[in-house]
């Protein structure tokens, strides 16, 4: 990927960051000031993380997913995760992905005192009648705690959101 690219794809996730918080409000009624004001804060958090990426350390992980069912093909997962220190559990972000049943699936996690407080999930649909869809979830959290998504069916994606977190954070540090 060119620096150029790079850069024009860093801008755009930026102003994507800065700008969603403005548009939660007209999407959702349910949206507080409060909630709004932590939102905000959180999505600050994340700009900062992926402006000042450079002045930070960076680690990579990747291995099998191994299906027990003979109907699923076997597939990989990688992991890029941002530290400052090199036993930093959890780090500052970490972009993860998985191939999935029709396509893979791309995560990140962003970190601010040992806590999660904020996740992006990407769906990329490769096969099937949605081929070449792609769909993004976004969940914040505030002392572990879910305070807003996009997600329709946040209980559904919530779980997968954490059980995902917890065993890439486990496949990373083994």
């Amino acid at each position: 990927m060119s620096v150029t690219h790079r850069l024009k794809k860093t801008l755009r996730n930026i102003i994507i960051i800065l700008f969603l918080p403005l548009t939660l409000v007209g999407q959702n009624n349910d949206v507080n000031v409060e909630t709004l004001n932590k939102i905000t804060g959180i999505t600050r958090e994340v700009a900062e993380i992926n402006l000042t990426e450079k002045e930070f350390n960076e680690g990579i992980a990747e291995g099998p997913i191994i299906y027990k069912s003979i109907f699923r093909k076997n597939g990989c997962w990688t992991a890029y995760y941002l530290y400052e220190n090199q036993d930093d559990n959890p780090p500052l972000r970490i972009k993860y992905s998985q191939t999935a049943k029709k396509g893979y699936d791309e995560f990140e996690f962003y970190y601010k005192d040992g806590k999660m407080i904020f996740a992006k999930l990407t769906e990329f649909k490769s096969r099937g009648r949605n081929k070449g869809s792609e769909t993004k979830r976004l969940f914040y959290y505030k002392d572990k705690e879910l305070i807003y998504t996009t997600e329709s069916e946040k209980e559904k994606y919530s779980e997968y959101i954490k059980r995902t977190e917890k065993s890439v954070r486990k496949m990373i540090y083994e």
